[in-house]
């Protein structure tokens, strides 16, 4: 498992306007996500400051990712909104 000052600044940045509950959730998948995508990437060797920029350049910005992650969340909630 690589650990970065940029992939923890990423994950930072995609979570820092999520709920407590949900910021967990999201920050240990994109931890797994982004090891994953680097072992595939760097196979046995280990990553560079350059593999671990570009495999976080592929996953978009942290603002897009973070929509994302908000817009599943929206489509699973029942928004009750007394009249």
């Amino acid at each position: 498992m690589v650990k970065n000052d940029l992939i923890d600044r990423y994950i930072y940045a995609v979570t820092k306007h999520m709920k407590s509950a949900m910021k967990k959730d999201v920050a240990a998948e994109l931890e797994t996500i982004i090891q994953d995508m680097l072992e595939e990437r760097c196979e046995d060797v280990i990553p560079t400051e350059r593999d671990i920029k570009v495999v976080l350049t592929e996953l978009g910005t942290p603002d897009e990712l973070a929509s994302k992650y908000k817009g599943e969340t929206q489509d699973c909630y029942y928004y009750y909104q007394p009249h």
